[in-house]
């Protein structure tokens, strides 16, 4: 290994990789040295080198199956939870859906504030369709009458107003009781 370079006399730095040194300065390099590969294994050495690549193979493999098992024995206990969870939504569909079925005096029913709008004579379809009050000092139109949200404001229009059941997106709306 040379310290300085011969053409120009600039200090040289290490050796590259491949065991040739270069000047900075002037570029000169020198030759590459060539290593000679070390003779291949025969034999038994061979034969043990091909052995060990057998089992690293194998246990690579073994490796790969484990984590494929993992995997899928996850992958069913998380389809098992939305099963269970599957359960829970449907009997909470079959109480919401029960609480929707009639059940006695259709006069008692609990009414959307649509269906309210058109028992009170309002018509779905025209935009221009309004209501009186009971007491015909007020007329509104159904987007109005939707926005109703207290007791006292659907009782004037004859309604019983249920907060509980609107907070559940059920229907909350049933005629009033005609007392004599």
């Amino acid at each position: 290994m040379l310290e300085t370079c011969p053409r120009c006399g600039a200090r040289l730095g290490k050796p590259l990789s491949s065991g040739r040194q270069v000047c900075s300065a002037c570029g000169w390099s020198t030759v590459v040295v060539e290593r000679s590969s070390p003779p291949p294994p025969t034999g038994l050495p061979l034969l043990l080198n091909q052995l060990a690549r057998l089992i690293k193979r194998f246990f690579q493999y073994l490796g790969v199956r484990l984590q494929l098992l993992w995997r899928s024995l996850s992958s069913r206990s998380q389809q098992q939870q939305p099963r269970r969870n599957l359960w829970e939504s449907l009997v909470r569909k079959l109480q919401h859906l029960e609480e929707k079925i009639p059940s006695g005096d259709p006069n008692r029913e609990w009414l959307t504030p649509e269906e309210a709008f058109q028992r009170l004579g309002g018509d779905l379809n025209n935009p221009h369709s309004k209501v009186s009050s009971l007491d015909g000092k007020r007329r509104i139109g159904l987007s109005a009458f939707r926005r109703l949200v207290n007791t006292a404001e659907y009782a004037d229009f004859g309604f019983q107003y249920s907060s509980d059941r609107h907070a559940k997106n059920l229907p909350y709306l049933r005629p009033l009781s005609r007392q004599p």
